[in-house]
């Protein structure tokens, strides 16, 4: 009932922008101290295939004790479906999100590929650390007339990715709700 994790993250930045070194920095540091892999030893963290279903898998390229890191790019930018997410939220307690770039209308894929991902990581619990471009409330600006669907979409990920960065969020155990 208790998730100790939330003791070692304490002070520490979930949501960083803008994209560059410091925050790298930030979510190597948040890595390290979430699970007590020896920063000096950063070149063999270890990496994993992850089985997404159908015969596919997805190459985790750093995980430990439950923690995956990802790229934006390898989760939202590759044809990529909620089978495979749910696979990444039952497998990771918690995720770094690297690389979230503003999504205007010319990445109108991407962004549903991330509300999706958002979606099955929210519903399991997941714990998410991530570096991004810009603000939640700022990653998906109006993508023109007609655009309102997404819009309205988009909101909605952006009370989820707000909700996930609270301490309340983060003191639930991984799991589906119940």
């Amino acid at each position: 009932p208790t998730d100790y994790r939330l003791d070692r993250v304490g002070g520490l930045d979930r949501w960083i922008t803008p994209l560059g070194d410091e925050a790298t920095q930030k979510l190597r540091q948040a890595f390290f101290r979430l699970t007590d892999y020896p920063p000096e030893d950063a070149a063999h963290v270890p990496s994993a295939e992850l089985n997404v279903g159908g015969g596919r898998m997805l190459h985790v390229p750093r995980c430990f004790k439950g923690v995956g890191v990802f790229s934006f790019k390898r989760l939202c930018a590759e044809a990529r479906g909620a089978a495979d997410y749910l696979a990444i939220a039952r497998e990771f307690h918690t995720v770094f999100l690297v690389g979230i770039p503003v999504m205007g209308a010319d990445l109108r894929n991407e962004a549903a590929r991330f509300r999706t991902l958002i979606d099955a990581l929210y519903e399991h619990r997941v714990k998410l650390f991530a570096s991004a471009a810009a603000q939640p409330e700022e990653l998906y600006p109006s993508g023109g007339k007609g655009d309102e669907a997404g819009q309205f979409e988009f909101a909605r990920t952006v009370s989820r990715l707000r909700e996930m960065q609270s301490d309340d969020y983060m003191a639930l155990g991984h799991g589906e709700e119940d």
